[in-house]
């Protein structure tokens, strides 16, 4: 295995006695590094995608041994005491800036600490790693549904979605959990029995067996921070981010969470005065219907009665190939990026693309999309690196990993539903943000160490091209009748997806609360559940049925840990990000775009996320962009 060699390479620097220097021992070390995080990654992505389970397993092995070089590497108590040595006052901002970085990374992870107390956190941090996989695992390996007997239970949902889910061998319909059966009925399928059976297998995904990995995954984080001397492990997890503390999390929230609660209460009255035309009897909203489920079934109802966009019409306007391909021709416009097949390329699935990127005729990197779902696949969505790009001429390859159209429905007539547009634009902006910083000098200073409360904010900043009527021309296109998307309807569909923000947003608080406080608490007698229902009631107002466990396919407890509300700090400075566009009149203008790829997306990780805003913005950001758009849906009926 390319790790023992790794390995190997790492005792033979250390075997060095001449000065320790930039040119003898960083670099050296910073190559080891990056190859082990590339072997890392490319059996993560392996572990999350491949179609073969012998092959996911060994992808599962490889991820797992690269976290178990850095878990040893990172308490390296000789690496650790050279790397202190090294005079580094003279040297560029960007190197300083990465050995700083790594010097905190090895102290937060005990390299001060005596050989067997570090000795012991590797043993704990590797159990961890093994916790998590399992975690991820189960959740993708879920195979949870419903089973309708006629046709007629999927009244209201669109044509090629019931063309595609005609009935099995014994003349039933089977429904599943996977996000592209899933979203189609929660928004548009008129049998309100259906809605209710789909979430609640929903909301059990991964139950129970995913409880006790929780419950070790807790307690074995928590005995982490105490051992390397945190009170709790939401403390060590935000030690290294722009927030810094629980307490500051917690007041952000606080304060989201105060703006939210009355437009929230605006938008569900106004669902549920749209349900009590169709059912006069009824009193109440019920989870199903969008209480749980934004903006949910009435809320779409709503968008297309009174602001006139259907969306299933919309999906007759939004073909992948075209959405596709009206995205690279907006990244050439922005960024001079230009995005090549490379058929040649070896893929893992026979429905995955891969591109070769170039700007303004320079390869720059390598992209791979697979947008099929199929068992034990990755059910998210999510860009993966692949290889991190360095200055050294390494190239940037990253993969885009989404569920959004049925494998038996070739490319060329896939059509999108628009929240997918916007998920494949978000999950774009990773895309970009990694592919231009992929000529950083360290691992360090990599698009992978900027602070992950910023990671989302160029992602969510990205979606906005999806709302913007000018693009949407570009691609919104009826491929039968070369139609394009009425720009009316077009300006209307940016109203009408303001309708049911604030509860969305709401939500959001909630699961971000669950994160934080499941990292603050005690795992001793710890009802994970119970939590997520508090967090419920105290946030949205509404009482969560105790026969649902969402937390146990809550996928972002292993990666984000303390951290979820990383999605709601990202959004209120990604709208302030957009402020300089929207000053110059047009998403699109040049020497903004050329400026904000400049400032915030090419630098990576070589300057604190705070300094590359207030480049981009010349000031701090402010609350007042977010506060503004959030709101613009919430009205009275």
């Amino acid at each position: 295995m390319e790790l023992a060699a790794d390995s190997a390479r790492l005792a033979e620097l250390l075997s060095y006695t001449g000065p320790v220097t930039v040119e003898s021992f960083l670099e050296p070390l910073d190559r080891i590094l990056v190859a082990v995080r590339d072997l890392g990654a490319h059996g993560g992505l392996m572990f999350q995608v491949h179609p073969d389970a012998d092959t996911r397993e060994a992808g599962r092995h490889l991820s797992e041994a690269a976290d178990r070089f850095f878990n040893e590497f990172r308490v390296n108590d000789e690496v650790y005491r050279r790397l202190r040595s090294l005079a580094i006052e003279r040297e560029d901002a960007e190197t300083r800036l990465g050995v700083e970085r790594l010097l905190r990374e090895m102290r937060r992870s005990g390299a001060e600490l005596s050989p067997r107390e570090r000795e012991e956190i590797v043993q704990i941090e590797n159990r961890l790693d093994q916790t998590t996989n399992e975690f991820s695992a189960n959740i993708a390996s879920a195979d949870r549904g419903v089973v309708v007997s006629s046709p007629d239970a999927l009244r209201g949902l669109p044509p090629d979605y019931i063309a595609s889910h005609g009935p099995g061998p014994d003349g039933k319909i089977r429904i599943t959990t996977r996000y592209p059966d899933l979203f189609p009925v929660m928004g548009f399928a008129d049998d309100g029995e259906l809605r209710r059976r789909l979430l609640f297998e929903f909301m059990n995904v991964a139950y129970p067996e995913n409880l006790p990995v929780l419950e070790r995954l807790l307690a074995d984080r928590r005995e982490l921070a105490h051992r390397l001397g945190y009170a709790d492990y939401a403390r060590f997890a935000l030690e290294d981010k722009m927030a810094g503390r629980p307490e500051v999390v917690s007041a952000f929230l606080d304060r989201v969470a105060g703006l939210l609660k009355r437009p929230s209460k605006v938008e569900l009255a106004r669902f549920l005065a749209r349900k009590q035309r169709s059912e006069p009897g009824a009193t109440e909203l019920e989870d199903w219907d969008g209480r749980l489920w934004p903006p949910g079934y009435y809320a779409i109802k709503i968008r297309q009665e009174e602001y006139g966009v259907d969306l299933r019409r919309l999906r007759e306007y939004l073909p992948y190939g075209a959405v596709r391909d009206g995205l690279f021709s907006l990244c050439r416009e922005l960024f001079q990026l230009e995005f090549v097949p490379a058929p040649g390329v070896e893929v893992w699935h026979p429905t995955v693309e891969a591109f070769d990127v170039r700007r303004n005729g320079v390869p720059v990197g390598r992209c791979f999309f697979d947008l099929v779902p199929r068992p034990g696949k990755f059910n998210h969505a999510a860009h993966f690196d692949i290889r991190t790009g360095t200055a050294r001429g390494a190239l940037p390859q990253g993969a885009l990993v989404c569920n959004f159209f049925d494998g038996k429905t070739p490319a060329r007539e896939a059509r999108m539903e628009y929240s997918q547009v916007v998920t494949f634009f978000h999950e774009f902006g990773h895309l970009i943000h990694h592919l231009l910083s992929g000529d950083r000098r360290w691992l360090y200073t990599s698009m992978g160490f900027v602070e992950w409360d910023f990671i989302e904010a160029p992602s969510q900043l990205f979606e906005e091209w999806a709302r913007d009527p000018a693009t949407l021309e570009r691609f919104a296109r009826n491929p039968e009748t070369g139609e394009s998307l009425p720009a009316p309807l077009v300006a209307r569909l940016k109203e009408a997806e303001a309708v049911g923000r604030a509860s969305a947003f709401l939500r959001q608080v909630a699961l971000a609360v669950v994160s934080l406080e499941v990292h603050l608490r005690d795992p001793v007698g710890l009802d994970p559940s119970r939590l997520q229902r508090e967090a419920y009631e105290r946030c949205v107002d509404v009482t969560l049925n105790p026969e649902y466990h969402p937390i146990a396919s809550f996928g972002h407890l292993t990666g984000y840990s303390a951290f979820y509300y990383t999605y709601l700090w990202s959004a209120v400075i990604a709208r302030d990000l957009l402020t300089p566009f929207y000053a110059k009149g047009s998403l699109t203008d040049p020497d903004t775009a050329g400026r904000y790829a400049a400032e915030v997306l090419a630098p990576g990780g070589s300057r604190p996320a705070g300094e590359l805003v207030r480049r981009f913005l010349g000031r701090e950001y402010s609350f007042e962009a977010f506060e503004r758009w959030v709101l613009a849906g919430a009205k009275p009926s």
